[in-house]
């Protein structure tokens, strides 16, 4: 009687207490622990690389992270593999999801866009919209992750750089 009481009410909640401990643990610089996963033992290594290579190939080329409606989905379609092994490469090659890695490369283009004089007439919420993300919210939040200010402050910084460059030249 005890162990189905065990087993009806108290196993599926330690379980699902065991699961969003290992999920929610971090370590001391607030980034989350890498979880392994069974379906990341189930790519070799070198088949994972290849299609991380693919993956990394078709964002950049055509630039479709700009694209803020562009999906792990769409993707696994248009290179020809199953949604699963876009994930699964892009964890096993990097330790994040294909969400962090596509903002990876927006924030760089954004980081790019902000600290070149060409684009000094845009807004900093224009420019994020112009790397694919979907809003100036988005943008702004995943910006201050990262660089830990907001792009208005980079952009000011790397201009002030900048112009110091220009002035050591100069002289």
């Amino acid at each position: 009687m005890l162990a189905r009481f065990f087993y009806a009410t108290l196993y599926p909640i330690s379980t699902l207490l065991l699961t969003f401990v290992a999920i929610m643990n971090t370590n001391n610089d607030h980034t989350p622990q890498k979880v392994e996963r069974d379906y990341y033992k189930q790519m070799r290594s070198e088949k994972a690389y290849e299609i991380y290579v693919k993956v990394i190939n078709k964002l950049m080329k055509k630039k479709l992270y700009r694209d803020p409606s562009y999906r792990s989905a769409q993707l696994a379609a248009d290179l020809k593999v199953p949604p699963r092994y876009i994930t699964t490469a892009v964890a096993v090659c990097t330790g994040g999801n294909y969400r962090s890695l596509v903002n990876g490369m927006r924030l760089r283009d954004a980081c790019n866009m902000l600290s070149q004089s060409r684009f000094a007439h845009m807004s900093a919420e224009d420019i994020g919209l112009l790397s694919g993300f979907a809003s100036r919210q988005a943008f702004y939040i995943a910006f201050n992750r990262v660089y830990k200010c907001t792009p208005l402050q980079y952009r000011e910084q790397h201009q002030q750089e900048n112009e110091g460059k220009k002035d050591a030249n100069n002289q």
